[in-house]
């Protein structure tokens, strides 16, 4: 049976992409660094999708890059979305970059998930002189003042290199927690996205590098094409499964997992042994999928010390699903999400040699996992509340 969501068999439907129009950025000071230098060197344009953007030192650093692009005459695009000042004021220095008012409905909710999981906000928030000169440069223009529910990380620089991944602002995805930031060259590319993003085609991974898109202004209310597509490749698996994921929880998810698990697909699942949020769904999930498989020895369940923000499938060292979106219904129906995907064996391996760095210091889940039952059954709760209501 053919994977829905797949025009044939992916070995047949895809095509390689040259590997060398892509690179793995990495994780940490490294990604961002990266990252930094392209913005700061831009010359003709410059556009950024954030979904947090802390007031602290990455914050400030990227924002010094963004104003010298600007003064130098580039064009400068920031789309920030505002639903994520919650998680900014609760987490790292407590200090949103963009986001100085604290509004009614964005203070209680910083507050009912410091309170949930002991990591109380602040609403005390003080002004930023570099966030009001972007602000006011007349080469930027900011979107911030509403809920766009965009979940991305997305950078465009001078319409040839686009970088995406799971990275956000701020100094605990720079300095403690891991992500994997990508980058792609070629203006063919980012014309490939704007035509994805604004629904105008179909995932075609004929072409070898195409994206999986959630547009919530392109797709209809309550649809998700991206999630079919992405449950297919996992579907289409025939020798091996690498997952990085930092949330999970979506049981189609969890499903697809067994599934492969099950037909003898060697199934690595790489998370956080503790996550800043979700943790007990997140334990629950793994645990579901050792009780649903009976833990056989193709399923590897590795768990980090560290926070894991990675949201990354490889699939038979080949094929690769790496960008913004988690393995939860947030992201498929709710969040815009983008992630790239590649069909190249260079690209995965050096996918999968990032992820196994990772690991160094994690330890395999030899056994059932324990988890908290009631705060398992209130993060779902509330995660089914948002998906219902968009947010």
């Amino acid at each position: 049976m053919l994977p829905v969501g797949l025009p044939g068999p992916l070995q047949a439907a895809s095509s390689p992409v040259d590997g060398g129009t892509l690179r793995v950025l990495g994780s940490g000071e490294t990604a961002f660094q990266s990252i930094v230098e392209r913005v700061r060197n831009a010359e003709k344009s410059v556009e950024i999708r954030a979904f947090l953007w802390r007031d602290d030192e990455a914050g400030n650093i990227l924002g010094d890059a963004v104003l010298a692009a600007a003064d130098r005459g580039a064009r400068v695009v920031i789309h920030k979305d505002k639903i994520a000042a919650v998680y900014e004021y609760t987490g790292g220095n407590k200090q949103s970059f963009f986001h100085k008012r604290v509004d009614a409905i964005r203070g209680f909710q910083a507050w009912f998930l410091g309170a949930m999981y002991r990591m109380p906000g602040s609403f005390k928030q003080r002004p930023n002189e570099l966030a009001r000169r972007i602000l006011e440069h007349p080469n930027i223009r900011v979107e911030h003042q509403r809920k766009r529910f965009d979940h991305s990380k997305l950078y465009i620089v001078d319409d040839r290199y686009l970088a995406l991944g799971s990275m956000g602002i701020g100094d605990n995805h720079r300095h403690d927690w891991i992500d994997v930031m990508v980058e792609a060259e070629g203006s063919k590319y980012i014309e490939r996205l704007r035509e994805r993003m604004a629904g105008l085609d179909e995932f075609d991974p004929s072409r070898g590098l195409d994206f999986l898109v959630h547009s919530r202004e392109a797709h209809r209310k309550k649809s998700c094409p991206m999630i079919s597509h992405r449950l297919a490749l996992i579907d289409a698996a025939e020798k091996s499964l690498t997952v990085e994921m930092a949330y999970l929880g979506d049981n189609r998810f969890t499903a697809a997992l067994a599934r492969a698990v099950q037909r003898g697909i060697e199934v690595t699942l790489v998370t956080a042994d503790q996550a800043d949020v979700l943790a007990n769904i997140n334990r629950a999930t793994c645990d579901a999928l050792m009780r649903l498989t009976g833990a056989p020895q193709n399923l590897t369940i590795v768990l980090l010390p560290r926070m894991v923000h990675s949201k990354v499938v490889v699939i038979d060292h080949r094929f690769c699903d790496v960008g913004s979106a988690n393995f939860t219904s947030l992201s498929h129906g709710v969040y815009d999400e983008i992630n790239l995907y590649a069909d190249s064996t260079e690209f995965a391996l050096a996918l999968e040699s990032e992820i196994a760095s990772h690991c160094e210091d994690g330890r395999i889940a030899d056994s059932r996992l324990s988890y908290r039952r009631m705060y398992s059954v209130t993060e779902r709760a509330i995660m089914a509340y948002q998906s219902r209501r968009g947010g």
